[in-house]
């Protein structure tokens, strides 16, 4: 009987592909979480949060617009463009990071003078996207004041102490009766990025279930070479005197050897793989198809050297 050689399947090559079909549908399920759960919980708590921060600002409205004079003395904020608006809120912004902490109540009027005045809607001048910048951007400042009041402010009773104070106990009300996290949420995700998630997971199931149809169809999967030839787990089958061209172009690289082969009326093929299968046994295999073809009939590389002593005890 004909000695056979086998070449199993890799377990380190399954092990792999379980590990990326895991690891994405790991990724799917938390896009769907997020999308489901996550972001829409974080939309009512950035909603709630800026809620009460404007409600707690419109309180110092007075004193912002005495602190403001300046910036709206020569035009109405509600004449003003993009550009104007841009370049106001950079101006107090820069002027706050620099100024000292006695000056900081001034500047803090002034951003909530500006924030207050940001118009509700869409006008010719100022679009959605700009609205949505000018607001964030200051807001992102006055939250940063109101986790450290006492960074900011030099006494009990100023526009940094009174609002922050009665904003964060507000907060922490509300926090404490839904049961939410007291840390700022951040801004709020707005609908196309919640949408983006399901988006995401449902481009990654299909690759998950790609890495996972592989698994499965090569679990116990095997190639086998013999005396009469070449056979797998797949049932093909081929003879020596039916290969055409053994093309070893990816074998140095990839370890990827091509067998050209027709039977019948057919074009077939048939790979070995020392990535996937048991490295020597496909080796061995090699060598063996090399021996019972032409030297001509072997493309792409050389023929393998002859093997080893260590490569023999190995096998």
């Amino acid at each position: 009987m004909a000695e056979v050689i086998r070449a199993n399947i890799s377990r380190p090559y399954l092990l792999r592909l379980a590990l990326v079909s895991l690891f994405s549908f790991g990724l799917a399920f938390w896009c769907i979480y997020d999308g489901w759960v996550t972001y829409p919980a974080q939309r009512i708590r950035a909603i709630k949060y800026i809620e009460l921060l404007d409600a707690s600002l419109s309180k110092t409205r007075p004193d912002a617009d005495k602190a403001a004079r300046s910036l709206a003395a020569t035009l109405s904020p509600a004449q003003w463009g993009r550009v104007r608006w841009s370049q106001e809120m950079e101006s107090v912004l820069l002027a706050r990071r620099n100024a000292s902490t006695s000056e900081q109540n001034k500047y803090f009027l002034q951003l909530t003078w500006l924030y207050l005045n940001i118009p509700a809607e869409p006008t010719d001048q100022v679009n959605d996207a700009d609205r949505f910048r000018l607001r964030s951007t200051i807001r992102k400042t006055l939250v940063k004041i109101f986790s450290e009041p006492e960074e900011y402010s030099t006494a009990k009773n100023d526009a940094i102490a009174r609002i922050a104070t009665s904003f964060n106990a507000t907060w922490d009300a509300v926090c404490e009766k839904n049961s939410w996290p007291k840390e700022y949420p951040g801004e709020p995700k707005n609908p196309y990025a919640i949408d983006q998630q399901f988006y995401m997971a449902a481009g990654i199931v299909p690759f998950s279930l790609f890495f996972l149809v592989t698994l499965l169809r090569n679990r116990g999967a095997w190639v086998e070479g013999s005396e009469d030839g070449l056979r797998n787990s797949r049932g093909n089958v081929l003879t020596f005197e039916e290969i055409e061209q053994f093309d070893k172009k990816r074998w140095e690289k990839k370890g990827i050897a091509k067998v050209h082969y027709v039977t019948g009326n057919s074009n077939k093929l048939f790979v070995l793989d020392d990535c996937n299968y048991d490295y020597q046994p496909i080796r061995t295999i090699v060598r063996l198809v090399e021996s019972k073809i032409q030297p001509n009939q072997i493309t792409g590389g050389d023929p393998e050297p002859p093997m080893r002593e260590n490569e023999e005890t190995a096998s």
